[in-house]
């Protein structure tokens, strides 16, 4: 009750007397209006007319709360009212209605989508106050002819809100696969705009990619790579990477890759090199032997990673192409130690790509090697497409520990694929398979059903075995095996997995029945989904609304790791109930001391709060998404999930913008000391501890 309370004083210490009493009813009806308004949205119930009544409530914020809720609600019947709120006399409701039109119009079919466009277009935009936030929601549902529209509209604005708009729109437009050249021009344009040259459109460009219009100037983007903004240039090397062009790009790729002073810039060009001939490149192939070395290691991993679908191959016997193996035996084999884990194991996953079966002629992991290289060996040995390697994959997919286990599901997976000249392999691989789908652990059935889904190893035992697997899930810690599974009978599509997947459409759990009615609809061909619930009530709720006031608007809190300690803002007001439950965690169960960030792509994301360490694990619970305007740019703190409404305590920090997240995963703060600890950290380094500094 603290928050309330501080309220009532400030009202009765700074109003006058007379007008006390009215203040304090007011603030304690917005915070029954708000309460309700959460209630609603995290129950996913918002067909009783509660919620849409509050969008004319008198006071604005409370407007702008529920029409916000409708961003995470997403229901496709309120959008009529939501684009209503378009002319609210206050600019953070209209805003939020952008919002909220935006993550919904989505869903619709493509004519109701055309339709809204439209109207959006041609009749609201110049009547609403917030129009770059119009434009750019429009990019997440548009289609082409809208694309063409805005163009047409915008296209030449001197408005600088029109022109930051737009090529936000085109971002969301190229994130979804659609462009023209129209709109590769407008950006080509602004890409040369004289000290207005912006990340955002040179990420709208890499996204675009290798269209004809972007390649006739690739003589001039590529003097972007001077340009001062770090994010500018590790999109013009993604960019680069695409376009393939050797006389042009190749040499800046590898000055990028090797002397610029910002390490995300260097992984890409070096992505981005690996897609060039590199085998009768000796420059090229010095540039990714020198990186095996980097000091930095996100650096030396992606170097190793990026030339497993480069064009090397096993009869590269001579020159600087043999030095490269020699090389990569060197640190695959780490005799001496020096080379950390994740560089001896993308070294081996990367030998076994490129040279089969002569990748390892030293043997094979062991008991003693620590988990996650053990099981990143275990899927090198399967990538070889060895045989010989199929008696210890086998061995270890019975293991006891998940980890272990599932690497070597997925090398057996591998080996399967590429031992198809054998018969006898594909029955081994999915007698094994078969095996691993009745363990009692979540991670073990998941990577199993995943495998199974393959064509090779196909046969009728399999889908009564999913069948038992299915049945065996208990919600929620068997959620993300129940998703594996029914995902999977969907894929096979046989018609005995029809009724068990009926009663899945029952499931208390709705994201459990929207993947049943996805199987479904493969199955049969026919649209299950429409056969849902509008609205189900949440599987798990926790309305403690005492706790939820107490905590501040921005929640200060330091996150201890192995490698030094980062700041972090979290957000209350974004993400209410996801920010409470991480605090609890934290402060009533000490649940994040000792976990590990489990999974770490460099320039992209470091992900931790597993309590497995394998990224299977949760707190027992699941979280509803909750969705806002916040975007993800350098340092933003997300929440990890398995589709919308399956959030739990793995949170990740991304390593630069990922627009392609905004409105998809739920932001809970962001990092603001500490980026270089992000940097520096390592699969598998510990977390100390997240407190709560208030």
């Amino acid at each position: 009750m603290r928050f309330r309370t501080a309220l009532v004083l400030l009202l009765v210490l700074f109003l006058p007397p007379l007008h006390a009493q009215t203040a304090l009813d007011r603030a304690n009806k917005r915070l029954d209006r708000l309460e309700t308004i959460l209630r609603i949205q995290d129950r996913r119930t918002p067909n009783d007319g509660a919620l849409s009544a509050l969008l004319d409530d008198a006071d604005p914020v409370v407007r702008e709360r529920a029409v916000r809720a409708y961003a995470s609600i997403q229901d496709t019947n309120a959008l009529g009212l939501i684009v209503g709120r378009m002319q609210d006399p206050d600019l953070a409701v209209q805003r939020s209605a952008c919002l909220a039109v935006g993550q919904t119009a989505m869903l619709l079919s493509p004519p109701a989508r055309a339709a809204l466009e439209r109207d959006l277009i041609w009749k609201r935009l110049p009547d609403i106050g917030t129009p770059a936030e119009l434009i750019e929601e429009i990019g997440k549902f548009g289609t082409a002819d809208a694309l063409s529209d805005l163009l047409i509209r915008y296209g030449n604005s001197a408005s600088e809100q029109h022109t930051d708009g737009l090529t936000m729109a085109l971002v969301r437009f190229a994130i979804r696969g659609v462009s023209s050249p129209e709109a590769t021009r407008f950006l080509l344009r602004h890409a040369y705009a004289q000290g207005a040259t912006t990340w955002q459109t040179m990420y709208a460009l890499q996204r675009t990619g290798a269209t004809p219009e972007i390649a006739a100037e690739v003589e001039r983007l590529v003097l972007l790579r001077q340009h001062p903004d770090p994010l500018v240039r590790l999109n013009l090397a993604a960019l680069l990477g695409k376009l393939k062009d050797v006389r042009v790009g190749r040499e800046p790729l590898r000055r990028l890759a090797e002397f610029d002073a910002d390490w995300r810039v260097r992984v890409n060009a070096l992505r981005a090199l690996a897609t060039y001939p590199v085998r009768t490149d000796r420059a090229t192939l010095l540039v990714f032997r020198r990186a095996f070395y980097d000091g930095d290691n996100m650096v030396a991993v992606t170097a190793l990673a990026a030339l497993r679908t480069s064009d090397l191959v096993a009869a590269d016997t001579s020159g600087e192409a043999a030095e490269v193996y020699q090389h990569l035996r060197r640190l695959a084999a780490n005799e001496s130690g020096n080379a950390v884990w994740t560089v001896q194991s993308e070294a081996a996953q990367t030998l076994a790509a490129l040279l089969g079966p002569s990748a390892f002629p030293r043997g094979l992991p062991t008991a003693t090697t620590p988990r996650h290289l053990h099981a990143d060996l275990l899927r090198a040995l399967g990538a070889t497409g060895d045989p010989s390697g199929l008696p210890r994959l086998t061995e270890m997919s019975r293991s006891s520990d998940p980890v272990r286990a599932c690497g070597a599901i997925e090398g057996l997976s591998a080996l399967a694929r590429r031992c198809t000249w054998d018969h006898k392999v594909p029955g081994a691989v999915r007698t094994a398979l078969l095996e691993a789908l009745t363990s009692d652990d979540v991670a073990i059935t998941g990577t199993a059903a995943g495998a199974l889904t393959d064509s090779l190893l196909r046969d009728d035992t399999i889908v009564p075995a999913m069948l038992n697997a299915l049945a065996a899930q208990r919600l929620p810690d068997g959620l993300e095996a129940m998703q594996e599974l029914i995902g999977a009978l969907g894929t096979i599509g046989d018609n005995r997995a029809v009724l068990p997947l009926l009663d899945h459409l029952r499931s208390p759990d709705r994201t459990v029945a929207i993947a049943a009615a996805k199987a479904l609809g493969m199955i049969t061909g026919t649209n299950y989904l429409s056969r849902l619930p509008a609205a189900q009530e949440a599987f798990y709720t926790d309305f403690d609304f005492t706790f939820l006031r107490a905590l501040p608007e921005t929640l200060q809190v330091s996150i201890e790791t192995a490698r030094g300690t980062m700041q972090a803002s979290f957000y209350t007001n974004a993400a209410p109930f996801t920010v409470m439950a991480l605090v609890k965690l934290s402060e009533q169960r000490g649940f994040f001391r000792g976990l590990t960030f489990h999974r770490v792509v460099p320039n992209f994301v470091t992900q931790g709060g597993c309590p497995r360490g394998d990224g299977w694990g949760g707190p027992g619970f699941t979280l509803r998404s909750e969705f806002s305007a916040l975007q993800y740019g350098e340092g933003t703190i997300g929440i990890a999930s398995a589709g919308k409404d399956t959030e739990g305590s793995q949170f990740f920090i991304t390593h630069s913008p990922q627009p392609h997240l905004d409105g998809r995963y739920t932001i809970i703060g962001r990092v603001t000391e500490g980026m270089a600890v992000v940097r520096a950290l390592q699969r598998d380094d510990r977390i100390f501890d997240v407190r709560v500094l208030r």
